[in-house]
């Protein structure tokens, strides 16, 4: 558009040398006023548009569809089960925690009841077990403690008479060594033979009750030993059925609870994949979309992918929302052809309405900030990718400013002549110019260069220039222009030409 409008320009320089020349000369008869220039129109070819402020968009052009931000593929855990009944239809809009599909459940109560029985049963049987492990442990303590008594008795009984006969035998032979009469020293070493027999009989005694204490105190303490670990082992048994008995308890609820399927989220049923009467094998029942929350998918070209930034405001139009634009802001740049910003489709599901292939470009996704209940899931989005703005500033059409000696000027009209403003140059989009200077107001009648003079009145004429001011796509020749998609993004304040619409209008006459 730049181009184009540089040498309509040139056109205009070329054929109007005449009408500069007729103007300087009369501009030698008028006071000069400030940084205006008063030249005289004369009947050259030219028309007018007036200056109005505006607000000014570089974009860049992109088309996408609308698709759910949220998008959730709803199943179940529960197999092999009839439906029994669907509770929505596709379109239907649901809550979080509303009732979707139910199953016929018959078997599955019956199969948790007998889990809870089965839980109820082991959790007896294992306290029983246990509770008797516990009984041997008691017997096996109360067996040692016994023994230990009736042992350590023994020994000491045994040990008592193993004294006393070691301190006979000590008294008789003291006794034999002062006997004088041979008939009594005879006797008394008869004693103490038999003492001497007594004592080594008393020592077996002794002896085998310290063995007897010995072993049977081993054997107790390893029955007692033993009657610990079946204890223990009754204990882990008993938490390992139990807890086994729970989880069986525990999924058979969880399958009867997922009989009655319910909506995770909330948003619009989008699509139904079974019915009543159909056996459930497993995978998506339906899916569910949130129809208030958009995302757009697009692709920008490599020309101008690297004006796309994430954050970078949007704005929308739709043949919907007709010049109501929508806002939105870029959420993801694909760092090449190849990438995608998509989820997974078992977490976001299927994407709803076509979107532009990565080999047309780079993937970039636009989350919608705004909302209209016009919007529909699949409708095209005509995206405009914001790379730059002025709001509320003065702008002319790029062929209305003028250089001369490094100076920019726009040349005003004032009935039959013409001025000179000094203006400086600002923001630039494909066909207008900001401009700024202390002499701007808003109703001048801005001079732009044509071929011929238009009959059109000037009210027509800048209703057919700044009316397009709304439809950037407008060029000046009336047309719809190679970038007539961005027209919309002026529409609030120029005319409705719409995003790719006619923005210009009825050109100005050549």
């Amino acid at each position: 558009m730049k181009i184009t409008a540089k040498r309509i320009k040139k056109r205009w320089i070329a054929g109007g040398i005449v009408i500069v020349a007729a103007a300087v000369g009369i501009a030698l008869f008028v006071k000069a006023k400030g940084s205006k220039d008063t030249v005289n129109a004369g009947s050259g070819q030219q028309s007018t548009v007036q200056l109005l402020k505006q607000d000014l968009v570089e974009s860049i052009s992109a088309t996408g569809a609308f698709e759910s931000a949220t998008n959730k593929s709803v199943t179940s855990t529960a197999t092999n089960l009839t439906v029994k009944k669907v509770l929505v239809a596709v379109g239907d809009t649901v809550q979080k925690g509303d009732s979707l599909v139910k199953f016929d459940q018959s078997d599955l109560e019956d199969a948790y009841a007998d889990a809870k029985d089965n839980l109820s049963n082991t959790t007896t049987s294992a306290n029983a077990e246990v509770t008797n492990a516990k009984k041997q442990l008691s017997n096996a303590q109360t067996t040692y403690s016994d023994s230990k008594t009736s042992s350590a008795a023994a020994v000491k009984k045994t040990k008592a008479s193993l004294q006393t006969l070691k301190k006979t035998i000590r008294s008789l032979k003291d006794k034999i060594k002062v006997a004088k009469d041979a008939a009594r020293k005879t006797a008394l070493q008869q004693e103490l033979s038999q003492a001497r027999e007594q004592l080594t009989q008393a020592q077996e005694k002794y002896e085998q009750a310290v063995s007897n204490q010995t072993s049977g105190n081993r054997q107790n303490q390893s029955s007692v030993d033993s009657a610990k670990t079946a204890v223990e082992q009754a204990e882990t048994n008993r938490t390992k059925q139990i807890k086994e008995a729970q989880k069986q308890v525990k999924e058979a609820k969880e399958n009867l609870d997922n009989c009655a399927v319910t909506a995770p989220v909330s948003g619009t049923v989008t699509s139904l994949s079974v019915e009543e009467g159909d056996t459930y094998s497993g995978g998506t029942l339906l899916q569910i979309q949130d129809t208030q929350s958009f995302v757009i998918t697009t692709s920008v070209d490599e020309y101008d992918i690297s004006d796309v930034k994430v954050g970078q405001r949007v704005v929308i139009l739709t043949d919907a929302t007709d010049n109501d634009e929508l806002e939105g802001k870029v959420t993801f740049v694909a760092p090449s052809t190849d990438s995608s910003g998509s989820t997974s489709t078992e977490a976001q599901g299927q994407s709803s309405g076509t979107t532009a292939s990565s080999s047309d470009g780079y993937e970039v996704k636009i989350k919608v900030t705004s909302s209209d209940d016009r919007i529909k899931l699949g409708m095209t989005a005509k995206c405009s990718i914001v790379k730059k703005e002025a709001s509320d500033v003065y702008a002319v059409p790029y062929d209305a400013v003028h250089k001369e000696n490094g100076e920019s000027y726009i040349l005003v009209k004032d009935g039959d002549s013409t001025s000179k403003v000094t203006v400086t140059t600002g923001m630039e989009t494909d066909y207008y110019i900001e401009v700024q200077g202390d002499d701007l107001q808003e109703g001048l009648q801005v001079v732009i260069p044509t071929d011929k003079t238009d009959s059109s009145s000037d009210s027509n004429k800048q209703n057919s220039t700044f009316g397009g001011f709304g439809g950037m796509g407008g060029t000046p020749d009336g047309s719809t222009g190679n970038k007539g998609d961005r027209g919309g993004m002026n529409g609030s304040k120029g005319g409705s030409g719409g995003m790719g619409g006619p923005g210009g209008g009825q050109a100005p006459s050549k």
